[in-house]
């Protein structure tokens, strides 16, 4: 008889191990997870018991904490709803961030997807416990003064690439007098009338911001280190002349009254939507057309101004920094008291910023410098043998399709390093990515698995293909871009060199051939149990399987 023989489990095969799972985070990802554990197709609740911190005092993530004036989001409303539940009553066709944690809001009170959510509790350390098969935390709590300890069987780093500010490296930053902020912590009591204002940065926030603060200030310059390409309106063929609109009373009343007529409308933006990677495929028709199109538009924008138009219009592919639709940008910074300044910072004074040739004064300093997206964790994560997450990814994050990390047992994560963050429907890829956990919850609670690790030489593989097929993409192009960590040659970490779809096709592939896996007992088949089934247990149907 073999040395690896157990006694059988008096149980029925397809009976779960109860799985303590955490998850860190509840904005769209952590809430899209606490729906399928109570509510899903496949509700989780049968395998694993489900606790989400999060370090804010409510739910919606970077909804709830970025208020900076003009926050929106760039990705259509109608395909920026959780899958479960779409909203007819949209305003506009990109909605601002305070209707967007509204919606979330209202979603989690709807389903309580609240209810496991400990909030004001920030992860501080994720240490590996290998003979135990589990992660050893602990949290801090806004109300109290000691750190909490917890488990977990599974950890899911759901905090998202948006979670951490990123202050710019310029000299005496901290000298200024004046009010300094950044855009993800605003100051919603701020009155900036008829006060000069430097806004640091032309990405997303600050393409947001300077329209609304322009009207009411004294003088506005814009400091920005790079071009960027203004687009229409993603899918500009559902909105007039490619800019945002409000839709009437009598349209969303159609949207609620007819719900396949709704339904046709989200399918059309989301199939166009999930075009998007063509043009970002280098030199293909679609990113020359977009090429063309896009600089023809700022031109015109623009009012052919020649300084303006040298300036702002990259030479660049479109796609290589991520596309910001924002025509008000462009306009405002043609209005007398706005000045766009490339001459690069030298040092900010007590009482403004120095560049190589020039001085200002400033009332108010602005930094729309987004945030830091070297996908390192906010909390100190130590996994097998001592390895250090944040070692492990100090130079260039690698994980296995975007979701586990070397020396990381059981630690997925959503939306990790070469994602596809903007290559398409982004709740998608969330969705996509949370199904394939699921599967892995399953899988390790019905079969006795007490761990599973990522192959080296299949996170190796993995990461050659992808760093190969970016050539293929404009993310390498010569641009500075989030896409490579604020650098202009640097490795793309960001960005997955394929569609949307594609991206859900490799997950649904559940390759487990690439995984080592350790179990809770010696004989890894003790699982098999007593010769039952559960379905057996539980006067299910015993002849599913004949269908004529």
């Amino acid at each position: 008889m073999s040395g690896n023989w157990v006694p059988a489990k008096e149980s029925p095969l397809g009976t779960p191990r109860k799985l303590r799972v955490v998850c860190i985070g509840a904005g769209y990802a952590g809430l899209m997870l606490s729906y399928q554990y109570r509510h899903g197709d496949k509700p989780l609740d049968r395998f694993m018991d489900l606790k989400i911190y999060e370090k804010n005092a409510d739910v919606g993530g970077t909804w709830l904490v970025n208020k900076y004036p003009g926050v929106a989001c760039d990705v259509p409303a109608h395909i920026y709803t959780f899958p479960f539940e779409p909203n007819p009553s949209w305003s506009c066709f990109y909605a601002s961030g305070p209707e967007i944690w509204k919606y979330m809001k209202k979603t989690s009170d709807k389903y309580q997807l609240d209810e496991p959510v400990e909030f004001n509790s920030e992860l501080v350390s994720s240490v590996w416990d290998n003979e135990a098969g589990k992660w050893r935390l602990e949290i801090r709590q806004q109300n109290g003064p000691f750190l909490v300890k917890d488990e977990a069987d599974i950890l899911i780093n759901a905090t998202g690439f948006l979670s951490k500010w990123h202050w710019p490296a310029i000299a005496g930053l901290d000298k200024f007098k004046g009010k300094l902020m950044h855009t993800a912590a605003w100051d919603t009591n701020l009155d900036w009338s008829g006060r000069t204002v430097a806004i640091i940065g032309n990405g997303s926030s600050g393409v947001q911001l300077l329209p609304e603060m322009q009207p009411a200030a004294a003088k506005i310059v814009n400091f920005v280190r790079s071009p960027l390409w203004i687009s229409s309106a993603f899918v500009s063929e559902f909105t007039p002349e490619g800019k945002n609109f409000s839709y009437t009373d009598q349209e969303i009343q159609s949207f609620k009254d007819n719900p396949e007529k709704f339904l046709e409308l989200r399918k059309g933006i989301e199939h166009s939507m999930n075009k998007l990677f063509r043009v970002l495929t280098k030199d293909s028709p679609e990113q020359m057309a977009a090429f063309q199109h896009f600089k023809a538009k700022m031109e015109e924008t623009l009012n052919h101004n020649p300084y303006l138009c040298a300036k702002l219009i990259p030479t660049f592919e479109v796609g290589c920094r991520r596309l910001s639709p924002g025509e008000n940008y462009l306009q405002a910074l043609q209005e007398d008291n706005v000045t766009l300044e490339f001459d690069p910072i030298q040092e900010v004074t007590q009482r403004g910023i120095r560049t190589l040739s020039k001085s200002y004064e400033f009332d108010i300093i602005v930094c729309a410098t987004g945030f830091d997206v070297s996908f390192r964790p906010g909390w100190k994560a130590i996994g097998k043998n001592g390895a250090s997450l944040a070692d492990q990814w100090k130079d260039a994050p690698e994980a296995y399709l975007g979701v586990m990390a070397a020396n990381m047992p059981n630690l997925f994560t959503i939306n990790g390093p070469n994602t596809p963050l903007a290559n398409g429907s982004l709740l998608a890829a969330m969705a996509f990515t949370l199904d394939y956990i699921a599967r892995w919850i399953r899988k390790i609670s019905m079969q006795n698995i007490k761990s599973i690790q990522v192959r080296k030489d299949a996170l190796e593989d993995f990461n050659s293909y992808v760093q190969e097929a970016m050539k293929k993409t404009v993310f390498i192009g010569d641009c500075r871009s989030w896409f490579k960590n604020g650098k202009v040659d640097g490795r793309v970490t960001a960005m997955y060199p394929g569609s949307v779809i594609h991206y859900g096709e490799m997950l649904e592939e559940f390759r487990t051939e690439d995984f080592e896996y350790e179990y809770t007992a010696k004989n890894r088949f003790q699982f098999m149990g007593n010769g039952l089934t559960f379905r057996e247990t539980t006067d299910g149907d015993l002849a599913w399987y004949m269908q004529k």
